[in-house]
């Protein structure tokens, strides 16, 4: 009966383990630009507004921050020397989630068709968003040096420049490219509709 007791004691003392479902958003100035905040997974998520006045999808690790005030900078959540990642998609919501080379993983739901590449795997390293094609980037860092990409609607993306070499249409969030296109790529281009472009 004592073991008993003592076991539910402890129980009763133990702090309750926090849920890593949604939480209440931390407070910040990026309240002031930013709507739809949650946490999920240690995780903020928001809809931010960028220089241009659109919305745009975004989430930070809150474990980077510390002390830090989260802002935004640009339709992208910031603390301090850490800056958050663009979000094709909200976990749990219609195009959520960040997958591979198929549709539906994050695909363009904040109203305009961008691509930001990285230079290592799962959106690390050095960055760079294209809004419109770029038919060589030898003439960028990012020639034969990209790793995963962030697609807001699809692009084409081709291993040499002027797309040429293998091409592959890109919808959605890729963490981790392969079949032979990471550290490849040398050229990307919007692809409007359901077609590929002329080449």
């Amino acid at each position: 009966m004592s073991l008993l007791f003592a076991a539910a004691l402890a129980a009763a003392m133990s702090p309750p383990v926090e849920p890593q479902q949604l939480r209440v958003a931390p407070r910040g100035s990026y309240a002031q630009t930013c709507t739809e905040a949650y946490v999920n997974q240690g995780r903020l998520y928001a809809d931010c507004r960028d220089e241009r006045g659109q919305m745009r999808g975004t989430s930070i690790e809150l474990v980077r921050c510390g002390n830090e005030e989260i802002v935004n900078n640009n339709g992208l959540l910031v603390c301090g020397r850490f800056r958050g990642d663009y979000e094709g998609g909200r976990p749990g919501r219609p195009g959520g989630g960040d997958g591979g080379w198929g549709p539906g993983n994050g695909g363009g739901g904040w109203g305009r068709s961008s691509i930001t590449v990285y230079e290592n795997a799962n959106f690390r390293g050095a960055s760079r968003e294209f809004t419109s094609e770029d038919r060589n980037l030898g003439r960028t860092p990012f020639n034969d040096r990209i790793s995963s990409m962030r697609v807001q609607g699809r692009w084409e993306v081709c291993t040499d420049a002027e797309f040429r070499g293998r091409c592959r249409v890109v919808e959605g969030n890729v963490r981790n490219l392969s079949g032979g296109f990471n550290d490849s790529i040398s050229s990307v281009r919007p692809v409007s509709g359901g077609r590929r472009p002329n080449r």
